[in-house]
C-alpha cells in the first residue's frame, strides 16, 4: 500500500469523493484514534463511524502478501474513508507519543492490535482508552486466545469491552457477551462468530459508553489466566495425549492457520480435520490402527483423520493420505 513506517510518514489514501454513495452516518462530535488489525478492527472501525465518531487516525500492521489474506483489510477500509493510516514497528517512541497526543482525541479504541501501548499513549486521550478483547476476561488474557480456548476444550468464550491500563487485558470490564463454542467448531468458524457478535454488540456499547451508562467492574485476579502467542512448531501432535485433546488441537489450528502436524518416519504431514471414535481394538499412542479409514491410536482413545495434507500436496481424505504416505497398519507415527 506504500505506507511508510517513519514517524513523519504520510498516509496514502484511495478516497471516494463526498456524496459517492457512502452510508450517511450520525455525528457524535467525538474524536477517536483507532489501533487495530484484522477483521475485528474492520468491525470496530465500521461501528465507530456508524456511531458518529470522527476517527482521526488508524494505527495498524502491514497486510500479508497478496493471496495470503483471508480477512478484511482495515487499512484499505480506513483509506476509503479518508482516515490517515500509519504502520510502525514501535508506536511507543516519544515521537509517536507526541504525534498521537497532538490528535487531541476523546477516545482511544483497540481491536486486535499487537503492540502493548504505553501509559503515555493511553493517557493522551481525554475520555479513556478501551479495548475489545475476544475472550471472557479475566480468563484468556494475552495472545492467541481464539486458538487457546479451543485447545483447552472450552465450550464458551465471548467478547469483552474493558478500559485499558498499563497491564494488558487487566483493566476494568464495562461489558461482555458470551459466545458458545460448538463441538465441531474450528478456529475460523469461531472467529467468524466472534466478529459477528462484536458487530452486533458494539452499537449499543458505544452509545452507552458515550452516555456514561456503563459501569466499570474490576477484574477478579483469582479467575485470571494468560496465554502466550503460538508458533507453527507448536502444532506438533503428541500422540500420547488423549484423543479429545488432539482433536481440539486440530480444530484450533485448522486452515487458514498453519495446522496440526505429525511425522510418518521422516515424512511430515498436516492434519486438518479429525473425529474422536470409540477404540476398535487396543492400540499404542501413534499406532496406525486402520488405513481405511485412517485411524490412529492415542494415549486415551483413537482418532480418525478425516482430512490431511502431505508436504507439497493438497488436502485429501484420510484414506487417500494414507495411500500417499504409504502407511500400513501397525506402523507408528512420531510420538
Amino acid at each position: 500500500m506504500g505506507l511508510s513506517t517513519a514517524c513523519n510518514e504520510q498516509a496514502v489514501h484511495h478516497a471516494r469523493p463526498a456524496g459517492s454513495g457512502e452510508k450517511k452516518m450520525k455525528e457524535s462530535g467525538m474524536k477517536a484514534v483507532l489501533f487495530g488489525y484484522h477483521e475485528m478492527a474492520c468491525t470496530g472501525l465500521k461501528a465507530l463511524m456508524d456511531a458518529g465518531f470522527t476517527v482521526s487516525a488508524l494505527f495498524t500492521h502491514a497486510d500479508p502478501a497478496s493471496g495470503a489474506q483471508f480477512y478484511g483489510s482495515v487499512a484499505r477500509l480506513a483509506e476509503r474513508h479518508n482516515i490517515p493510516v500509519f504502520i510502525t514497528e514501535d508506536v511507543n517512541t516519544a515521537e509517536w507519543q507526541a504525534r498521537i497526543a497532538s490528535l487531541e482525541a476523546d477516545y482511544l479504541f483497540c481491536f486486535s492490535y499487537r503492540q502493548v501501548l504505553s501509559e503515555a499513549i493511553l493517557s493522551s486521550v481525554k475520555k479513556g482508552a478501551y479495548n475489545v478483547h475476544a475472550a471472557l476476561l479475566p480468563a484468556y488474557r494475552g495472545r492467541a486466545h481464539l486458538n487457546w480456548v479451543i485447545i483447552k476444550g472450552e465450550t464458551q468464550t465471548g467478547v469483552t469491552l474493558h478500559r485499558m491500563i498499563k497491564r494488558p487485558d487487566a483493566g476494568p470490564i464495562l461489558a461482555q457477551k458470551a459466545v458458545e463454542i460448538h463441538p465441531q467448531d474450528n478456529a475460523l468458524a469461531l472467529h467468524t462468530r466472534l466478529v459477528a457478535t462484536t458487530a452486533q454488540m458494539l452499537p449499543t456499547w458505544l452509545d452507552a459508553l458515550v452516555a456514561g451508562e456503563l459501569t466499570e467492574t474490576p477484574q477478579d485476579e483469582r479467575a485470571a489466566s494468560c496465554f502466550g502467542s503460538r508458533k507453527p512448531e507448536d502444532g506438533q501432535i503428541h500422540w500420547q495425549a488423549p484423543a479429545r485433546d488432539i482433536h481440539n488441537l486440530v480444530r484450533a489450528l485448522a486452515f487458514p492457520w498453519p495446522g496440526a502436524f505429525t511425522l510418518a518416519d521422516s515424512q511430515r504431514f498436516t492434519v486438518w480435520q479429525t473425529r474422536v471414535i470409540d477404540a476398535r481394538k487396543a492400540s499404542q499412542p501413534g499406532e496406525v490402527v486402520s488405513v481405511t479409514p485412517l485411524v490412529i491410536g492415542c494415549g486415551q482413545g483413537q482418532l480418525e483423520i478425516l482430512q490431511g495434507q502431505s508436504a507439497g500436496g493438497e488436502s485429501v481424505t484420510g484414506t487417500t493420505l494414507a495411500g500417499q504416505l504409504g502407511l500400513i497398519v501397525g506402523q507408528h507415527l512420531a510420538r
